[in-house]
């Protein structure tokens, strides 16, 4: 029964992460460690070991697709690795409950706004945006879709890559949650190539990190299989209605998610530790 309550639940966050290009491991850890009393450093090596073929088979229908912007995913990606060593070392330093409930409200209100602008119908980026002028700023180069133009300065993106892994650095909840919500409010990238590319760079988190807490033993294959199978299943059913989503949806969604994973980051600093 616990068994297949996990494949259940992992069944679910996978398709709402492949929509919303989270991957649906900073909802799963909670329930794992909270609801199965799964200990958070099994639990964080048995998702992270899921992530990888979720995200692969959604890479592939995107890549199919011809959604993902790979010069932004990598980018974004090198300084989020450089981040999340730097996070990692300042745990022993920087006091992490406050920092955590902060970061919980902040994730929340980025959320509410990504929301707003889906129900406002305005993804495209405003000239008057303090990020689009900031994109003048440095190196930049400027991307063409058949969903619009954009550009990504390379000093904001190192800039907010390396935010994102430090975060996850910190918080050990994964930084993939966070790339989306930048792609979309810093650089005005498309929400759907923005999702898109960033369960592409996911790809790569899931594979250096599933080496890593492998050779640490905190992959569990007692729960990590039933994860792995509901990625797998979760990622086919979230491609599926990839297909269907509106962009203005899209945005939508990704800040309902943004919402709901300030409350994952929220429980984490309430309950877990």
């Amino acid at each position: 029964m616990e068994i297949a309550l996990i494949f259940l639940f992992a069944v679910i966050f996978s398709a709402f992460g492949t929509v919303v290009g989270f991957g649906g491991g900073i909802f799963m850890i909670p329930v794992l460690i909270i609801f199965f009393n799964v200990p958070i450093n099994i639990a964080v090596g048995s998702v992270i070991l899921a992530l990888l073929p979720g995200s692969m088979i959604s890479t592939y229908f995107n890549f199919k697709g011809k959604k993902i912007d790979y010069l932004a995913g990598i980018f974004l990606e090198v300084p989020t690795i450089v981040g999340t060593v730097l996070g990692s070392l300042l745990t022993s330093i920087i006091p992490l409950f406050s920092l955590e409930i902060i970061f919980a409200v902040f994730v929340s209100l980025v959320g509410a706004y990504t929301y707003r602008k889906g129900q406002k119908n305005k993804i495209a980026m405003s000239k008057d945006n303090i990020f689009f002028k900031m994109n003048k700023f440095g190196p930049r180069i400027i991307r063409k879709t058949g969903k619009g133009a954009y550009r990504i300065s390379t000093l904001l993106a190192s800039v907010f890559g390396m935010i994102a892994g430090m975060m996850a650095g910190l918080f050990g909840i994964g930084g993939g949650f966070l790339k989306t919500p930048i792609m979309v409010n810093v650089f005005g990238i498309p929400p759907s190539v923005a999702a898109a590319t960033a369960l592409f760079m996911i790809v790569f988190t899931s594979l250096t990190g599933s080496v890593s807490h492998y050779m640490l033993g905190h992959i569990n294959f007692t729960y990590s299989l039933p994860i792995v199978g509901g990625f797998i299943v979760g990622a086919f059913i979230g491609n599926h209605f990839n297909l269907k989503v509106s962009e203005k949806n899209l945005a939508r969604l990704i800040g309902f998610g943004l919402l709901l994973a300030g409350a994952a980051v929220l429980v984490n600093a309430l309950v877990i530790k």
